[in-house]
C-alpha cells in the first residue's frame, strides 16, 4: 500500500513539473495534421521508473535499468556522449528505445550506499521534428538516503575568458596529484553552453579537490597530451543544500541570456593547455623546394645539429617561433635542390622508460610536394613556376600610427636595399614632400620588416609608398614586382575613440581592446606604470577590454602547470559601469562620434 502511495505521489510531482515547463496543447505531437503548423512542442515526460530520489536502487546490472516514458515516440541523439552519470563508471550508460520509453542501463554494478545523478543532457528528441527534450537530471540511491548537497560554478578559457561548454568537472576525494590521471572522480558534471555547471547529490563532511578537463575521449581521466585542464587552488567542502526553486538547479533555456548570467557560481575555473612535459619531434614537412618545417612537442628543444645531405650548413636559414618549438628552414642556394632530401636531426628526446632527455638522431626524408599543374602553350600539363617573389604590405589606417607599415615576404630576402624605397606626403594644398622613415627587421620573423614614420602622421594628408620593380631578391633568385600604395589616417567624422586611464599599476600588464567575440584585437599596449592609453578610429559597435597580467614581460599569456599547482597568467575582462554597458557588463556599446574616457584601477582588479 505504501509503495502504491509513493508511486501516486511521484506521478503527481512529475505531472506538475511537466505542466509548469510545457503548457497544455491540443496539438497531437506524435503526428501533426498534414499541411498543418510545424510541431514545435518537445516531448513530455509522463513517468520515470524507479521514481526520482528512489532509495535502495538495485546495484546489479540486470535490475538497475531506469525507464523514462514520454507522451510520444522519441529518438536518441548521441546517447553515449549526452547521457552522463555522476559519479561516472569506467563505461558510460547505454540507452535504447522501447515503444515510447527510453531505457537507460549500466554496464557494470553500481556502488553500494551511493547517490547517483543521471543527466539526460540533449540525448532525447521527438521522432518527428527533432524537438529536443529539455535537460533533465534524475537522482537515485543504492543506499537508504539521498545525498543532497551541491556545488555550482563556471569555467572559462584562460586566454579569452570565454565560457567553455561541454567540459567535464571532476570532484576527487583522493588528494594525490596522480588522481586525475588514474582514478575516476567521486562526483562529476558537464558544463552547459555558458560554461556553467552544478555538481549535485554530494554527501556531507566530504572534502574535494576540483578539476575540469576537456575529456575528448569521454573516459573521465586527464590526458595531458590532447586535452585542456583547469584546477582549483583550494579544497572544497560542499555546504549548499538542494531544494526547489534554486536558480542553480532550475532548468533554464540557454537562449535566456540574463537568466543564465544571473545564476550564482560558488567556484570559478580557468582552462588552459599545459606545455608538454615529453619532448619529441611531433611533425615535419617539406613546404616547397627550399622550405621545410619542424614541430617539437615541448618548448625550447635542445638541438645539437640539423644536417641536410648535400647542402652546406652555412646555406641554411632558420626561423623560430617565440618558444622555439617550431622551426622553419630555408635553403639559401639558387642552385638545383633534389626533390628528396635526407635530414639528420640530432636532438634530446624524452626516454619513455627513464623519463629523462637523451640524445637521439632521427633520419627524416623530406620530399618536395608537387606544385600546381598548368597547361603550357603546347597543351602539355606542367608544373607552374613562380616568376616573381611574393610579398604583401599592410598599411592599415586604423593601426599604422602604432604598428607602422608591415612588409611580409613569402620567402627570406637576400637583397633588401630599403634605401631605394620612398614615402611621400601630400598636404591639402597638393604639395608633395618626402616623408622620412626608419626600417626595423622583426627579431622573431626574418621575413617581416616594419617601416616607421619619423614624424607623426598628419590627419588629412595623403601618403604614398613606392617600391621599385626588381628591388628585392629572395632565396630562389626571384625579384619582387613594383608596388605603389597610398595610405592616410582615417577621416570619417562618424568614428569614435576610447581613452583608458590605467591607474594603480605596479606590475607589467597587457591592455587590449577586442571585439565582443574577443577574437579580433584592435590595439594592444604593454604598461608597467600608470598610463593614458588611446584607442582611436573606432566604428560604432561593441567592444571589450582584456587585461593580462604579464609579470615576466614576454608579451605572451603563459600557460599553467597542473603538477606544479601553477595557474596560467591571470586574464580579466574589464566590467563596464552601468552607464556604458549593454546586457553583458563586459561589453561596451560605443555610439558614433563619441570620445569616451574610462578610468581603470588595475591594482584593484588584480588584488
Amino acid at each position: 500500500m505504501k509503495k502504491g502511495k509513493n508511486l501516486i505521489n511521484t506521478l503527481i510531482v512529475v505531472g506538475i513539473f511537466t505542466l509548469t515547463i510545457f503548457p497544455p496543447s491540443c496539438a497531437n505531437t506524435s503526428s501533426p495534421p498534414e499541411g498543418g503548423p510545424k510541431d514545435t512542442i518537445p516531448p513530455v515526460l509522463v513517468e520515470v521508473l524507479p521514481p526520482y530520489n528512489t532509495t535502495g536502487h538495485p546495484r546489479d546490472i540486470k535490475h538497475s535499468t531506469l525507464s523514462f516514458e514520454f507522451d510520444e515516440y522519441v529518438a536518441l541523439n548521441s546517447p553515449g556522449t549526452n547521457i552522463f552519470l555522476s559519479p561516472p563508471q569506467s563505461k558510460p550508460p547505454t540507452a535504447k528505445i522501447k515503444g515510447k520509453r527510453v531505457l537507460v542501463s549500466f554496464e557494470e554494478p553500481l556502488d553500494s550506499n551511493q547517490t547517483y545523478s543521471l543527466s539526460l543532457g540533449e540525448a532525447i528528441k521527438d521522432n518527428n521534428e527533432g524537438n529536443p527534450f529539455p535537460p533533465y537530471i534524475h537522482s537515485f540511491s543504492t543506499g537508504d538516503h539521498i545525498d543532497s548537497l551541491f556545488v555550482s560554478g563556471n569555467i572559462v578559457e584562460a586566454a579569452t575568458m570565454l565560457p567553455m561548454p561541454n567540459i567535464t568537472v571532476l570532484f576527487h576525494t583522493d588528494p594525490s596529484d596522480s588522481a586525475i590521471y588514474k582514478l575516476r572522480p567521486r562526483a562529476a558534471a558537464k558544463s552547459d553552453t555558458w560554461g556553467y555547471f552544478t555538481v549535485r547529490n554530494l554527501p556531507v563532511d566530504t572534502v574535494y579537490r576540483v578539476f575540469a578537463i576537456e575529456d575528448l575521449n569521454n573516459n573521465n581521466l586527464y590526458d595531458p597530451d590532447q586535452e585542456r585542464v583547469a584546477f582549483l587552488d583550494t579544497l572544497v567542502l560542499p555546504r549548499s543544500v538542494m531544494r526547489p526553486g534554486l536558480p542553480e538547479l532550475e532548468t533554464i533555456a540557454m537562449t535566456d541570456t540574463l537568466a543564465c548570467l544571473a545564476r550564482p557560481a560558488q567556484i570559478s575555473l580557468s582552462m588552459f593547455k599545459e606545455v608538454s612535459q615529453k619532448q619529441l619531434l611531433r611533425a615535419r614537412e617539406r613546404m616547397s623546394r627550399r622550405q621545410m618545417y619542424l614541430k617539437f612537442a615541448a618548448p625550447y628543444p635542445q638541438i645539437d645539429s640539423i644536417i641536410l645531405d648535400g647542402i652546406p650548413e652555412d646555406k641554411l636559414l632558420m626561423e623560430h617561433n617565440f618558444y622555439r618549438d617550431s622551426i622553419t628552414i630555408w635553403i639559401n642556394d639558387q642552385g638545383p635542390v633534389p626533390d628528396t632530401l635526407q635530414m639528420r636531426l640530432t636532438y634530446h628526446r624524452t626516454d619513455d622508460s627513464l623519463n629523462i632527455l637523451v640524445p637521439v638522431t632521427d633520419t627524416v626524408r623530406m620530399i618536395r610536394p608537387k606544385g600546381k599543374m598548368v597547361e603550357n602553350r603546347w597543351g602539355e600539363m606542367v608544373e607552374e613556376v613562380d616568376t616573381a617573389a611574393v610579398y604583401e604590405v599592410d598599411a592599415s589606417p586604423e593601426k599604422i600610427d602604432q604598428d607602422g607599415i608591415v612588409i611580409l615576404f613569402e620567402s627570406p630576402m637576400i637583397q633588401t636595399p630599403f634605401d631605394s624605397i620612398t614615402i611621400t606626403s601630400k598636404n591639402t594644398r597638393e604639395q608633395i614632400a618626402p616623408a622620412p622613415f626608419t626600417v626595423e627587421r622583426d627579431t622573431a620573423n626574418i621575413r617581416r620588416f616594419i617601416l616607421r614614420m619619423q614624424d607623426k602622421l598628419t590627419p588629412g594628408f595623403e601618403y604614398t609608398l613606392r617600391i621599385p620593380d626588381s628591388l628585392f631578391m629572395d632565396i630562389d633568385g626571384l625579384y619582387c614586382d613594383s608596388l605603389l600604395k597610398k595610405f592616410s589616417l582615417p577621416n570619417d567624422e562618424n568614428l569614435s575613440s576610447l581613452t583608458v586611464e590605467a591607474m594603480n599599476v605596479h606590475e607589467k600588464y597587457m591592455i587590449e581592446l577586442v571585439d565582443d567575440k574577443r577574437t579580433k584585437v584592435f590595439r594592444t599596449y604593454s604598461i608597467d606604470t600608470a598610463s593614458v592609453l588611446l584607442f582611436p578610429y573606432l566604428s560604432a559597435g561593441t567592444y571589450s577590454i582584456r587585461i593580462t597580467e604579464d609579470k615576466n614581460g614576454n608579451g605572451q599569456i603563459d600557460t599553467g602547470n597542473l603538477l606544479e599547482r601553477k595557474q596560467p597568467e591571470k586574464v580579466i575582462m574589464y566590467r563596464f559601469n552601468s552607464a556604458s554597458m549593454s546586457n553583458d557588463a563586459y561589453i561596451l556599446t560605443l555610439p558614433e562620434r563619441t570620445e569616451l574616457i574610462q578610468t581603470i584601477d588595475i591594482g584593484e582588479m588584480f588584488k
